[in-house]
């Protein structure tokens, strides 16, 4: 520091360099990071090995000097509202060409910095983004980050992919607000198809595999917008009692899947795909569905396989029981998938309206639960815009 003053001093008339962009991409990231440091800030090594060193109780001599105690640390700073605007991270889409332009040196730290609170906790990174974005106004469509659409993989260039454990809940809210408050359909970039699948509870009724109280469950159905393709309905669910460190894998079989799509996760418009959080929270659930096109009439497309703790877990075999009917919460995901696929301009040739009023009318009931039966109302209104 010394000599970049020193140099400033002896040379008074030489003009002021612009930074490149890659200096201030790198000072940026590295703000957003320390500003969202509070996570779980660790308490000083000294401190922590004197007191793990020290007897649960000291007799204090009576004429001991008065122990001074250490200032509590300041509260934690509040999350920026930028951050909590992201979306959860996503594996990488390899139905895409690398980003030709990048994205602004702010988005990517505040990406990094999402993924360092998500490394920390998963669970309390969430739960303070619900807040701040529940006491802030509703986003305007440029304060949220453009969305790159996924598209369908090929299964012998790409057999795997990673799973997330996660997702928001806010692209719901936002949709209903633009509906019914503004008389008008919700951004595309403000629809976030995992987001609004997560606002509601769904519990397939196929095959599952638990272990140590972590369960995974899967329900495979016809797609009601691509006939010959399937939808595959996953379910991960967390621990009553604690958190696990979790990994979960879909395995397509290249010689009986054509190709396949993770529906929703679409990644901000210039970042590449982050570290998918492993941590999953006790008594957490988060939902997926995978459109998967055969390419025969086999009915085995492969497996999931997951980790728990560091170890192997039970594989979970994806097979299509083309006679068997789908259970309601099945239907009901496939509904609301067509649903957010249109909102946000996803395979229009395939999910019109006429398609998604036919689905709605389909999945209505007399014993709908109050929120199910909303999302119906709130169909039929964006329909009518």
């Amino acid at each position: 520091m010394n000599s970049v003053v020193s140099i400033f001093l002896s040379k008074p008339n030489r003009p002021i360099r612009t930074w490149p962009v890659p200096v201030c991409a790198a000072i940026l990231l590295l703000l957003a990071i320390v500003i969202y440091r509070y996570h779980r800030v660790p308490a000083p090594v000294a401190a922590a090995v004197a007191d793990s060193a020290a007897p649960a109780c000291v007799a204090e001599a009576p004429d001991a000097a008065p122990t001074t105690t250490q200032a509590a640390d300041p509260p934690p700073e509040p999350m920026p509202l930028a951050i909590a605007l992201l979306p959860a991270p996503g594996p990488p889409d390899a139905s895409r060409q690398p980003a030709e332009a990048a994205a602004p040196p702010t988005l990517v730290g505040h990406a990094a910095a999402r993924d360092a609170a998500l490394t920390q906790s998963a669970e309390d990174f969430f739960r303070e983004a619900a807040e701040v974005l529940q006491q802030s106004p509703l986003p305007a469509a440029a304060d949220l980050p453009a969305l790159n659409l996924r598209h369908s993989v090929t299964a012998v260039t790409s057999p795997t992919l990673a799973l997330p454990l996660h997702a928001g809940r806010a692209s719901l809210g936002w949709s209903r607000h633009a509906i019914r408050d503004e008389q008008q359909l919700p951004p595309p970039n403000a629809v976030r198809l995992e987001e609004i699948l997560n606002s509601f509870t769904l519990r397939p009724a196929g095959c599952a595999a638990i272990c140590q109280g972590v369960s995974l469950t899967t329900e495979s159905l016809p797609c009601p917008w691509k006939p010959s393709a399937t939808l595959l309905l996953i379910s991960i669910r967390g621990a009553t009692d604690s958190a696990h460190d979790v990994t979960a894998t879909f395995h397509a079989d290249p010689a009986t899947v054509t190709s396949y799509c993770l529906l929703g996760f679409a990644l901000p418009a210039g970042l590449d795909a982050g570290p998918l959080p492993t941590q999953l929270p006790a008594k957490s659930s988060t939902s997926l569905v995978l459109e998967i096109e055969p390419s025969s009439t086999a009915a085995a497309f492969g497996s999931l396989e997951w980790t728990l703790d560091g170890q192997p877990a039970p594989a979970i075999p994806i097979t299509h029981h083309r006679d068997a009917e789908p259970s309601d919460d099945a239907r009901f995901a496939a509904l609301v998938c067509a649903f957010a696929q249109w909102l946000a301009h996803d395979q229009p040739a395939l999910i019109n309206p006429e398609k998604l009023a036919a689905l709605a009318r389909e999945t209505a009931s007399s014993t709908l639960p109050p929120d199910r039966a909303d999302l119906l109302a709130l169909i039929d209104a964006a329909l009518g815009l």
